[in-house]
């Protein structure tokens, strides 16, 4: 190795060092100068444009949300439209002002003035000659006055109140008539304005003017020497007409900075002369660690131990060993970022799921790890699961929805602190988001948490371009009730279906007094299945029953998909008796249905596409019954059937004999066409028919059993229960009993 690392130091920085150094003492102050100056010119004139732009947004959407107001609310078109005072109105009235407040935190007041009766409604209604505002309003009137918004003036709720600095916006109602009924007036606090400017910059070094279009400041008085002040940066609002001034303020301490910069200027070309010296001195000095580093270094390199190159200098070796080293260590840290994350998520699901067997102490524990301090802390489960995630799959890209997503997960995350609570949050689910917050001990329990998930509800709802449903549970102290909460959150979301999306789901929410009994649902399938076999039109009818005993029961999406799995079952083997034509069109709508079992949502959702599905079915099987004319017969005996089951002499001989056709032809159309046995169907009538007469009426047995067609009382008893399980007498004391 060639130790030409002292003739290098010395020979290759030497020369620069004096041309550098001198170039430096002519040119620094000035570059320093100009570069300050040009910085502080670019960073007023970015300040005057973000007071411009956020003293614009807030007017305008104020401005915009009282058009809209005046234009679509029918609160505020009635209170304008009454000729007299309207309790009922008025108090729907000043729900509207209170809305705007509080969606809008810099109004200070909101009053309405209808022309009709020179009513005031507001925070002191009174007659409008009786009004402070008497002198404001009366140009607006008149029609003298039409700006958007004033300049600061001075407001009074009362005569005998203290003066507040605000600016008014006035719009007329109707907004698009010649016609005036009243004024809507908008008065937003100028001390509210002049907050949230105040931390856009530092009033120590630099200042901030909004003049209006009188030349007043509105943003208070103007506590800058304007005469000694430096204005950089002026702007004039296209909105307001406004103009914002900025500058520097001028201080002693500046004026003294430069005056040491001089004297720094002397002390620096003596530091030039001893530098010269110094550096000779410093480089032989300095050379000795290099060379005891590159030495250690030889000893434990394993590209010393294989030889290396024997001509490398000391700086390319040390810079290679380092460069190797680098390397190494910025690979082991993202494999030890990228293992902490992961394993953060498997320990949040573990110990959700009750998978990690782990102790109080240990849990508190590993929240340490996270800066997670929960001693003596109620805890909340939260979930967030995103509503239809399959259209927001299909209609984003991979990486908008990860920036999205983690959108979500940072307003979640930011919400919760902002609050005063700790959050430990995590994606558990493709689009759900589980989390634990832990509220501060100073509120009461539960508080915080309806705040906030409220809070980030109506954010994602209002920003993001998809809503969220959330379930949030009780309060939880230790680590099994925490689980035991988490279950039952996971259960909450299953009643989405029903309750609906974008909304907020509590255990309170899941009172199910009228669930329906399960032979219901069975009976409701059943004819479901036998009306749409014969692709009859009362399908339809129990459909609705059934999904209205879904949503009566307030069953979950877990009871609902058994039930249309039961659904797909029956129609699958009351098809499978039909023929191949009938059979393919099932094989179509069953896959239309697994599909659809992958993408609802709600009972609405679930609903509509059912009813469309099974439309498309009976319109095809509807095709098929056309084009076969022979089985025209079989329907017209049914037909038959249907009108004549009553009579007792009703059989296949019978109806052989009375259509021209073989007794055995017209058993095997009959169940090839309706899936159903002759006998089973013409029993089916029956049955049905001797329900009614059971329950409706009070006629003997004898008399029903040959009113529906048996002479037999004993025949009628039999076949009756087989069908419905119970005797007739007994059918008739549990209809009774029920009634």
């Amino acid at each position: 190795m060639n130790k030409n690392w002292f003739r290098r130091l010395l020979l290759s920085y030497l020369p620069a060092f004096f041309a550098i150094t001198m170039i430096l003492f002519f040119l620094f102050f000035q570059s320093l100068n100009e570069q300050n100056r040009k910085e502080a010119v670019k960073a007023n004139d970015f300040l005057s444009q973000q007071v411009i732009r956020f003293t614009d947004n807030a007017l305008k959407a104020i401005d915009y949300k009282v058009m809209r107001e005046i234009l679509t609310n029918s609160n505020v078109l009635q209170f304008f439209t009454r000729d007299k005072n309207d309790v009922y109105a008025n108090i729907q009235a000043v729900k509207v002002m209170d809305d705007l407040k509080f969606n809008f935190p810099m109004i200070d007041s909101i009053y309405f003035i209808r022309l009709k009766d020179q009513y005031v409604l507001g925070d002191a209604p009174r007659e409008i000659a009786e009004s402070p505002e008497l002198d404001f309003i009366e140009p607006y009137k008149e029609g003298i006055k039409t700006a958007k918004w004033t300049g600061e003036r001075d407001y009074k709720a009362y005569t005998s109140g203290t003066a507040k600095k605000v600016i008014s916006l006035v719009r007329s109602a109707p907004y698009f008539s010649e016609h005036k009924q009243g004024f809507f007036v908008v008065n937003v606090s100028l001390a509210s304005l002049q907050g949230s400017i105040n931390q856009m910059y530092n009033s120590e070094t630099s200042f901030v003017r909004l003049n209006d279009d009188k030349g007043h400041h509105v943003l208070g008085p103007d506590s800058s020497n304007t005469g000694k002040n430096t204005i950089f940066s002026t702007y004039t609002s296209p909105y307001t007409g406004w103009q914002v001034e900025s500058g520097m303020i001028n201080q002693k301490t500046l004026t003294f900075t430069l005056f040491l910069y001089n004297i720094w200027t002397v002390l620096a070309l003596i530091s030039v002369l001893l530098g010269v010296i110094w550096f000779v001195h410093v480089t032989k000095r300095n050379y000795r660690p290099v060379e005891q580093i590159v030495s250690l270094i030889q000893t434990n390199s394993q590209k010393n131990q294989s030889g290396g190159k024997p001509e490398e200098s000391e700086f390319g070796f040390i810079q290679h060993t380092l460069e190797h080293l680098m390397e190494e260590t910025d690979q082991f840290r993202k494999q030890h970022q990228e293992s902490l994350i992961i394993h953060k998520k498997y320990l949040f699901q573990e110990v959700m799921e009750g998978n990690a067997a782990i102790k109080e102490t240990e849990w508190k524990a590993e929240l340490l790890k996270y800066d997670l301090d929960v001693e003596g802390k109620t805890a909340f489960i939260q979930m967030f699961e995103m509503d239809s995630y399959l259209d927001f799959t299909k209609f984003y890209s991979t990486h908008d929805q990860t920036l999205l997503k983690f959108t979500l997960y940072i307003v979640i995350h930011e919400t919760t602190v902002n609050h005063g609570a700790s959050v430990w949050a995590e994606w558990t689910e493709d689009n759900r988001i589980s989390s634990i917050i832990w509220e501060p001990d100073d509120v009461e329990p539960g508080t915080i948490r309806d705040s906030i998930i409220q809070t980030v509800r109506q954010w994602v709802e209002q920003y993001l371009s998809f809503t969220v449903t959330i379930g949030g549970s009780e309060p939880a102290c230790s680590l099994e009730e925490i689980r035991q909460c988490y279950e039952k959150v996971g259960t909450l979301l299953q009643y989405k279906a029903v309750l609906g999306t974008n909304r907020i789901i509590h255990a309170e929410h899941i009172v199910r007094s009228t669930q329906s009994e399960i032979s219901q649902y069975f009976y409701a399938i059943y004819s479901i299945s036998q009306s749409l076999r014969l692709s009859g039109d009362d399908w339809i009818h129990h459909l609705t029953l059934l999904f209205s005993q879904i949503r009566d029961s307030l069953s979950s999406r877990k009871e609902i998909e058994s039930l249309i799995q039961f659904l797909q079952q029956h129609l699958e083997r009351a098809f499978s008796e039909l023929s191949k034509e009938y059979r393919q069109i099932w094989k179509t709508t069953n896959a239309e249905l697994l599909a659809l079992g992958l993408v609802w949502e709600t009972v609405e959702e679930l609903e509509s596409s059912c009813t469309r599905i099974f439309e498309t079915m009976c319109v095809q099987m509807n095709a098929i019954k056309d084009a076969d004319s022979s089985r025209s017969v079989i329907t017209e005996i049914r037909s038959y059937i249907i009108e004549n089951y009553t009579n007792p002499d009703l059989s296949l001989d019978y109806l052989s004999e009375k259509f021209q056709m073989n007794a055995k032809n017209v058993s095997k159309m009959f169940k090839e066409e309706f899936g159903e046995n002759f006998v089973d169907f013409l029993i089916g009538m029956r049955m049905d028919y001797a329900k009614k007469l059971l329950a409706g009426t009070h006629k003997s047995m004898q008399e029903i059993s040959l009113e529906v067609g048996y002479f037999n009382y004993n025949s009628f008893n039999r076949a009756f229960k087989n069908i419905v399980g119970l005797s007739p007498r007994d059918y008739r004391k549990q209809g009774a009993a029920l009634a």
